[in-house]
């Protein structure tokens, strides 16, 4: 299985980021086909195939597309994946026929099923968000012109979340400023805390280990829907935190979040921040 997905990571990486010819002759079969419904026709063999990548890269000369998660079994691996690129180059070729370089931006997401034989990949179905690519390309015209993004109110969303939740603890304050699909991702957290009980209950436990917690905002920038936050935090440690018992330490972190704004109110955080050296602090981990 590990031998598959290690075809199937070089695949992503050495060849179509890295277009890398000599990999693409060495990990794909002769027979090798490439299929995806944005393209009207099979790509055939290494060559072929290559000839797609060069394409890409010519048409988007920051592509890029990278694995998410992997699901191996038997003959075949299948691969989530994110990607995207600016159109500045050449033109597209898709099944709306050649798209000329629009400037614009893409990101999407994507499936991607490897069969595997022999040790080469002997097929690629991909299967992408061909809509959402058309329509961030304006291939397609959008139904809703998109609003100002209020980036003032967006900071102060996000300068409220640190300063009243996670530093004062004001439970209150939750449902006024998050979404109601309210997400947060933390790598030391095996699922997103989604919702509002769920983020409560988080709060709770957090303020429990670090009663004395408080967040500060070193720098913050804006731009459309996102905010990105470089913050740090002190606080006694006083409280089991992940599987630490407590220690009365004096702990510092820092760390960088990004928020997504949506209708006015935070619809989800993505942090990450030093969980090594916090761990450390609390001595579950060697120094």
């Amino acid at each position: 299985m590990n031998a598959n997905k290690l075809l199937s990571r070089r695949y992503f990486y050495q060849i179509m980021n890295g277009k890398n010819e000599q990999v693409a002759h060495e990990i794909l079969s002769e027979d090798f086909v490439f299929t995806l419904p944005t393209h009207p026709e099979p790509f055939h063999g290494p060559d072929g195939f290559f000839g797609l990548v060069q394409m890409l890269h010519g048409s988007f000369p920051d592509f890029y597309i990278n694995p998410q998660e992997m699901v191996a079994g038997g003959d075949w691996v299948v691969t989530r994946w994110r990607g995207g690129g600016t159109h500045t180059g050449g033109p597209l070729l898709t099944v709306k026929g050649n798209v000329e370089a629009t400037g614009k931006f893409f990101e999407i997401d994507g499936m991607t099923w490897h069969t595997i034989k022999d040790g080469k990949i002997t097929e690629s179905i991909g299967h992408e968000d061909t809509l959402g690519l058309m329509l961030q390309l304006g291939v397609l015209p959008s139904e809703n012109e998109p609003v100002p993004a209020d980036l003032e109110h967006n900071q102060t969303l996000a300068t409220r979340y640190f300063d009243e939740i996670m530093s004062q603890g004001k439970l209150e304050v939750i449902e006024e400023i998050l979404d109601p699909e309210f997400a947060f991702i933390i790598p030391t957290q095996p699922e997103p805390i989604a919702g509002y009980p769920a983020f409560k209950n988080f709060v709770g436990y957090l303020r429990n280990a670090f009663p004395d917690i408080k967040f500060t905002v070193m720098r913050q920038t804006a731009e459309g829907n996102k905010v990105a936050t470089r913050w740090n935090i002190e606080g006694t440690h006083q409280g089991e935190f992940l599987g630490a018992a407590p220690t009365g330490n004096h702990v510092k972190d820092y760390g960088i979040d990004i928020f997504t704004i949506k209708n006015g109110k935070i619809l989800s955080v993505h942090v990450n921040e030093n969980d090594f050296g916090l761990m450390q602090q609390l001595g579950a981990i060697p120094s």
